[in-house]
């Protein structure tokens, strides 16, 4: 007679009344968060230390990096204010948010915040439909 392995315990269940979804919005969100207050941090540094090294001669390349930077972190403050809106379970308006700072993202925040942006954005369909059903 061969003893047969223990089952796996069943996997945690969602937190009552979340549809499934919202787990990976609010991951891509906090990720989101992190890397564009890294990012807004570097930029502004570097920009900073753009105008030093070049002792002010460098003030033409250094503000797109200020720029940028700057923008990184208005973007680290708007997902704090999406992330709001997701435990209140506003998500239409939250996806609604989340298409303007994606496209922002995309183009002055930087590729990796565009994508997952882009990633949170497409699964709130799938949290709507969810929800109204």
């Amino acid at each position: 007679m061969s003893e047969q392995p223990p089952t796996p315990p069943p996997p945690p269940p969602a937190p009552a009344g979340e549809p499934p979804g919202v787990g990976t919005i609010r991951t891509m969100l906090n990720a989101t968060k992190l890397l564009s207050l890294i990012f807004g941090i570097l930029w502004i540094l570097a920009g900073i230390g753009t105008i030093v090294a070049t002792f002010g001669f460098g003030i033409v390349t250094a503000i797109p990096l200020i720029i940028f930077g700057i923008i990184d972190l208005i973007i680290w403050k708007q997902v704090s204010n999406i992330q709001e809106l997701v435990d209140q379970g506003k998500y239409r308006e939250a996806k609604d948010k989340t298409l303007i700072w994606m496209i922002l993202g995309f183009i002055l925040g930087g590729v990796i915040i565009g994508i997952l942006l882009l990633i949170a954005y497409l699964k709130y369909d799938e949290v709507i439909r969810a929800t109204s059903a």
